[in-house]
């Protein structure tokens, strides 16, 4: 199959997301992650680049690497790394043996020579990184705001609740910004400098993240060229996908005014892009039947259930915006209301583990889901998930089919391994749910 040109920016979206699941040994932007996300993307062996890292018992082949493996999907064919990947591993906080060393941000730049384009490609949130909620994602309080444009390097500190007509980005959208501008590439220096180097009027210019860096990756392109007519370079193309607001109205009139015909492409049964101003359409009272009405069909209730859950996470989170009114970047819908198209998940047709823990999975195939209705809710053993049955694993089942694979789907692609899943020894412990929402409090 061939890509087309969206495909094949939202593909290399995707690839930004390589270490995601790995564990580092420790925090900052010179970790062993960042030569593991080369190899993911570039190819390589996975067991010569860190004596102590989480490829370090692997006795697999050579990793052959998206680009390698891709590039003849890919539209233009020649695309390569000319910058970083670089990666951001926050420090741990707070003395808890709850927070673990995963990447934060992740972002590199790809070129295809043939098109003359660049694509900056920034990584979406980690689940795996629970300082990336805390310190990105849910750091949205009016005390903490950043006016625009932020200063660089962003130190939070707490003040007054600004004036609405005042242009202010959330704190973590100012946090993410920050760690992507502190990024060096060895070779080639700050992202910026290097874009400098390479502006030309007969090149295009992307910018490209899903989820947290659907926020983030517009914001950086308006902080770095707020004019893209004076940026030197012939067009800058933003593809964000299923990002949160990353400021308020007044932020926004600013952007648009710089990028009129720029647009978050969002599944319209995704929870994500309805923060930070829409929360309160992901979920509705209980209908007569006695389910909630929502954003992903019917959900069943009761004093544990998947509807009582998802209602309470989300009041809970309303808590966090207020005094501030944030505004989302225009939404580019797809979807149907009545889940008659692209309503399913993927799941690995195979999956195999060798002796030493590591896990290749391939053969990904689509599986259709029906609408959920009164007759047919939402519970934590309906739709069928993998393992234990529970209602923050069935949560988390629906979060990831709307958040990611949907949005995989209606490109009409197909998701792919970045790097084989190291074993469970480099997994952190569960999250002690009282811990984390003792962080959560403290802003």
């Amino acid at each position: 199959m061939a890509y087309d040109l969206n495909q094949t920016v939202f593909s290399l979206s995707l690839a930004s997301n390589a270490v995601a699941d790995i564990k580092a040994t420790t925090s900052g932007y010179n970790t062993e992650l960042t030569a593991y996300m080369a190899a993911g993307l570039n190819g390589g062996t996975l067991q010569d680049l860190s004596s102590d890292g989480a490829f370090a018992n692997y006795q697999g082949p050579a990793w052959p690497g998206f680009f390698p493996t891709m590039n003849s999907q890919l539209a233009g064919g020649d695309w390569q790394v000319v910058w970083g990947p670089c990666v951001w591993v926050a420090p741990l906080k707070h003395g808890s043996k709850i927070l673990s060393l995963y990447a934060t941000n992740s972002m590199y730049v790809g070129w295809s020579p043939s098109l003359n384009t660049y694509v900056v490609a920034i990584a979406a949130t980690n689940a795996e990184n629970i300082m990336d909620w805390v310190d990105e994602d849910f750091d949205v309080y009016a005390r903490t705001t950043s006016t625009w444009p932020p200063a660089i390097p962003f130190t939070e500190k707490r003040h007054e609740v600004l004036p609405e007509s005042t242009p202010q980005i959330s704190a973590g959208t100012a946090t993410g910004i920050s760690a992507l501008l502190g990024m060096t590439d060895p070779k080639q220096g700050s992202l910026q400098s290097f874009l400098a180097s390479k502006a030309d009027s007969g090149a295009t210019l992307w910018f490209t993240g899903h989820s947290l860096a659907g926020a983030l990756s517009p914001t950086l392109a308006f902080y770095l060229y707020p004019d893209p007519t004076k940026s030197g370079w012939g067009t800058i193309n933003l593809l964000p996908s299923a990002g949160a607001t990353p400021g308020n109205q007044a932020w926004l009139d600013l952007f648009t005014a710089g990028y009129p015909d720029a647009t978050d492409l969002v599944n319209m049964h995704d929870v994500v892009p309805r923060a930070w101003n829409m929360l309160p359409t992901v979920i509705q009272p209980k209908d007569k039947a006695g389910n909630y009405p929502s954003i992903f069909g019917m959900l069943g209730s009761g004093t544990v259930s998947v509807g009582y859950t998802v209602d309470l996470l989300v009041h809970y989170m309303e808590r966090r915006i207020r005094d501030i009114t944030y505004a989302n970047i225009t939404h580019n819908m797809f979807g149907a209301a009545d889940f008659s198209s692209n309503w399913g998940h993927f799941t690995w047709g195979t999956v195999t583990t060798d002796a030493q823990g590591y896990t290749l999975k391939s053969d990904p195939a689509w599986s259709d889901w029906p609408a959920f209705t009164d007759s047919n809710p939402v519970t934590a053993q309906n739709p069928a998930q993998t393992g234990k049955a529970t209602v923050m694993d069935q949560i988390g089942q629906l979060i990831t089919a709307t958040h990611i694979d949907q949005y995989v789907h209606n490109f009409g692609l197909t998701p792919s391994q970045l790097l084989p899943e190291v074993p469970a020894d480099w997994k952190p412990q569960a999250p002690d749910l009282d811990s984390f929402q003792a962080m959560l409090h403290e802003g």
